[in-house]
């Protein structure tokens, strides 16, 4: 007979607490009408930029990767690193990330930098990435980690490589040839 109490008081709880959080309070408490143009806004851009983006098939495990060796240089008080890395792999590299390690003498680490590319890794692509740590008295030696979302990444060291297409360049360039293929001619 207690458990059978207990457990009413516990539902009675669980059930007024569901209906106050889903909005069951009392309706003089109401506030005013509730604002629904910004996300509108949003959604609108969004849809409008759809048509620009495109699905890629991206590779699960390991994928592979080239890359010039880092160029390391300071300025003021951080040290920068520049790398240029082309992708090799069979397919594109979703969530491509660079982590760099810098440590002391005795290895324990002092601090590091990352990168995370926010489109896929596409195939051939060429890019160039700046990682940017502060300057530490301790740091001796560093290390790169490459990675992305569906596994590790193979780094091979090259001796040369092309320059990084600027990806404005490719969009300025698909528009202008879109535009004049939809007009037409007088």
């Amino acid at each position: 007979m207690r458990r059978l109490k207990l457990a009413a008081l516990l539902g009675s709880l669980v059930v007024g607490l569901v209906a106050v959080g889903c909005g069951g309070g009392d309706a003089a408490e109401t506030e005013g009408p509730v604002e629904t143009a910004a996300p509108t806004v949003q959604i609108r851009s969004l849809l409008a930029r759809a048509g620009e983006s495109r699905l890629v098939a991206t590779i699960r495990g390991p994928g592979q990767i080239g890359y010039l060796a880092p160029v390391t240089r300071r300025e003021r008080n951080e040290i920068v690193t520049t790398f240029r890395i082309k992708n090799i792999s069979d397919g594109a590299l979703a969530g491509f990330k660079v982590d760099e390690f810098w440590y002391d003498d005795d290895g324990d680490t002092v601090t590091g930098d990352s990168y995370r590319m926010q489109r896929p890794f596409l195939v051939d692509q060429i890019i160039e990435v700046t990682l940017r740590v502060p300057n530490d008295s301790r740091m001796e030696r560093s290390n790169y980690e490459f990675s992305h979302q569906n596994g590790m990444v193979e780094a091979n060291l090259f001796d040369e490589m092309e320059e990084p297409m600027p990806l404005e360049e490719e969009d300025s360039e698909e528009t202008d040839e879109s535009d004049d293929a939809e007009t037409p001619a007088r």
